[in-house]
C-alpha cells in the first residue's frame, strides 16, 4: 500500500533520489521518515492533518512518508504558495501543524493564529530503533488533501483515500513497458512539482518499484533539459508540454548532448498535438512518446495509452483503465459511441471522495458516482479518447493548474477593479500565460496596480502577466460576462 512503501527493506539500498553529486538512498528516506513519524504519533501531537511545505527533494519524500506512516492526512502544499494563501488554506482545512524547513520561518510571522512547525532540520537522527511495520489507517479514508482552486477564498480541496492513489498507481505500472530496460537502470525526471498530483502519482509510482528520482533542474530550458538527461542518464520523463515543446524546438537540428540514455517521455497536463507527436518520434527514435490525461479529482490518471501506441492513435490522450469507466454525457445521455462530442465523465476505484467540507460542490461534479471532467472529447471506434476543449476555466502555466474565477476574486478583492475577466494566452513553448482585463473602479487605476495587489496574495504562476483596461463586457441575458468570444463595448 501507499503509506509502507518505505518500508520495503528490499529497496533501502537503492538510490532513491539523485541530486547532482547527491545521492539519498531508499535507507535514507525512511530513517528520515520514522524519525518525523514518531514526533507526529507522540501523544500532544495537534490535529489529524499534516500540512508539507517544502521544495522538492529528499526532505520532502520523507516528510511526507513521515505523516503518512504515522497516519495522519497529508496536506501538501506548493513551496511557492504566498504566506496570504497558505493561511487561507491551513485555516479552512483546520490544519494545526505543518511540516516544513527553517528558511519558511518567516511565514508566521503576523499570522493571526500561526500553526505549530516541525523543522526538518531539527529533526532528531534515527538511532536504528523499532520501527512500524504496518500502519494503522483505513485504505478507504482520506489520506491525502489536494488544493486545487480558490485559494484566496474558499477553496475546493480534493480528497484522495489510499485506494483511490493506489488504485492510479496500479493502473499506470500496467500500461508502461519496462521490458526495453534494465530495472536498476532506471531513473526519472520529473517536470511538475512532487506536491502537484501527477508529481505524487509519479513519486509513488518510482518508490513502488524502486526506481531513482533525478532532481529537476531549477529552470527549464533547451541545455537544462537536455543536459540534466545526458549527465545523470535518465531512461524515462513524464512532466508537461513544455519538455514537448524545447523538444520540437530542436528536433532535426541536432544537440550537444547524448540522450540516447531516454527511453519513454509522455507528457500530461496539458495539450501536445498529434503532430507534435509524430515529429518527435522522427526525430528521437531512440525514444518512445506517449500522452496522458487526468485530473486531481480522479487521483489523476484516467487514460493512457496502454503498451503499444499506434502511431494512427497519435492526437489520442489513450485509453481507460480496465477498472475505469469512461462515457461522453451530451444532452441527458451518457454513451460510448464513436465521434459523439460530449462531457468526458468518469467512474472507478480513482475518483476522488469529494471536496473537503463542500458538499455543494461535491454533489455538482460527483453525480451518482460519475465524475463530471468538465472537459469535452469524443471516443473513436477503438475507445481511445480524443480531447476537444474545455467547459472549465482552466489556464495551464509551466504544468501549474491555475482557475480563472481565482484570480479573478483576488483582483475584486482589491477594490482596484469593478468587473473582471481572466484568460489563458498561450505561448510558444506550449504552456500558456495568465492575463486579465478589467473595467477599473476609477479613472486613475492602472495596470501596475492590480498587478502589485496580486504580488502579494498569489504564487508566481498565478499572477497576471498582462492586464487590459476596458470600458466594459459583452454579457448574456441574465447579465453574465461572456467569457468566450467577447469584445470590449
Amino acid at each position: 500500500m501507499i503509506r509502507t512503501l518505505l518500508l520495503n527493506r528490499e529497496h533501502w539500498a537503492k538510490t532513491a533520489v539523485l541530486d547532482g553529486e547527491n545521492t539519498i538512498s531508499y535507507g535514507d528516506l525512511a530513517a528520515r521518515a520514522f524519525s518525523l513519524c514518531i514526533r507526529l504519533t507522540l501523544p500532544q501531537a495537534a490535529g489529524s492533518h499534516t500540512a508539507i511545505l517544502l521544495p522538492d527533494g529528499g526532505d520532502y519524500i520523507a516528510a511526507l512518508f513521515g505523516a503518512l506512516m504515522a497516519g495522519t492526512t497529508a496536506f501538501p502544499l506548493n513551496a511557492t504558495l504566498t504566506r496570504h494563501e497558505i493561511e487561507a488554506l491551513l485555516s479552512q482545512t483546520g490544519t494545526r501543524r505543518v511540516v516544513t524547513s527553517a528558511a519558511f520561518r518567516p511565514l508566521w510571522d503576523g499570522m493571526a493564529d500561526p500553526p505549530e512547525a516541525l523543522y526538518m532540520e531539527e529533526l532528531p537522527p534515527w538511532t536504528n530503533g523499532p520501527f512500524p511495520e504496518r500502519v494503522w489507517a483505513d485504505a478507504n479514508e482520506c489520506m491525502l488533501l489536494l488544493a486545487t482552486s480558490g485559494t484566496t477564498g474558499k477553496a475546493k480541496i480534493v480528497m484522495l483515500s489510499e485506494r483511490n492513489v493506489e488504485s492510479s498507481v496500479t493502473d499506470n505500472l500496467c500500461r508502461i513497458d519496462y521490458g526495453n530496460c534494465n530495472e536498476e537502470d532506471i531513473r526519472y525526471l520529473l517536470g511538475t512539482p512532487l506536491s502537484s498530483v501527477y508529481g505524487l502519482h509519479i513519486l509513488f509510482l518510482l518508490l513502488r518499484r524502486g526506481f531513482t528520482l533525478v532532481a529537476a533542474p531549477a529552470h527549464f530550458s533547451p541545455d537544462t533539459f537536455f543536459g540534466t538527461i545526458a549527465r545523470c542518464r535518465v531512461t524515462h520523463f513524464e512532466g508537461g508540454a513544455i519538455a514537448a515543446a524545447l523538444m520540437e524546438q530542436c528536433a532535426g537540428r541536432g544537440i550537444p548532448y547524448d540522450i540516447s540514455c531516454a527511453r519513454y517521455f509522455c507528457f500530461a497536463g496539458s495539450g501536445v498535438s498529434g503532430e507534435t507527436m509524430r515529429r518527435l518520434t522522427e526525430a528521437f527514435p531512440h525514444a518512445v512518446f506517449w500522452p496522458g490525461y487526468g485530473m486531481t479529482e480522479a487521483s489523476p490518471l484516467i487514460t493512457k495509452p496502454d503498451q503499444y501506441f499506434p502511431l494512427e492513435k497519435r492526437s489520442s490522450v489513450g485509453l481507460p483503465g480496465k477498472e475505469t469507466a469512461l462515457m461522453i454525457e451530451t444532452g441527458d445521455r451518457k454513451t460510448r459511441e464513436p465521434f459523439v462530442r460530449g462531457e468526458v465523465v468518469v467512474k472507478g476505484p480513482n475518483v476522488m471522495l469529494g471536496y473537503f467540507e463542500n458538499e455543494t460542490e461535491t454533489a455538482r461534479v460527483l453525480r451518482e458516482g460519475w465524475l463530471h471532467t468538465g472537459d469535452v472529447g469524443y471516443l473513436d471506434g477503438d475507445g481511445y479518447l480524443y480531447l476537444c476543449g474545455r467547459m472549465k476555466n482552466v489556464i495551464l502555466v509551466r504544468g501549474f493548474t491555475v482557475y480563472a474565477e481565482e484570480v479573478e476574486e483576488c483582483i475584486m478583492q482589491s477594490g482596484l477593479a469593478e468587473e473582471c475577466v481572466v484568460r489563458g494566452e498561450a505561448n510558444s513553448l506550449g504552456s500558456e500565460r495568465v492575463c486579465a482585463e478589467i473595467v477599473p473602479k476609477t479613472p486613475d487605476v492602472t495596470p501596475a496596480d492590480i498587478m502589485a495587489w496580486c504580488r502579494g496574495r498569489l504564487a508566481d504562476y498565478k499572477q497576471p502577466r498582462q492586464i487590459l483596461l476596458t470600458d466594459g463586457f459583452r454579457k448574456t441575458a441574465t447579465g453574465k460576462i461572456k467569457r468566450t468570444n467577447r469584445e470590449a463595448l
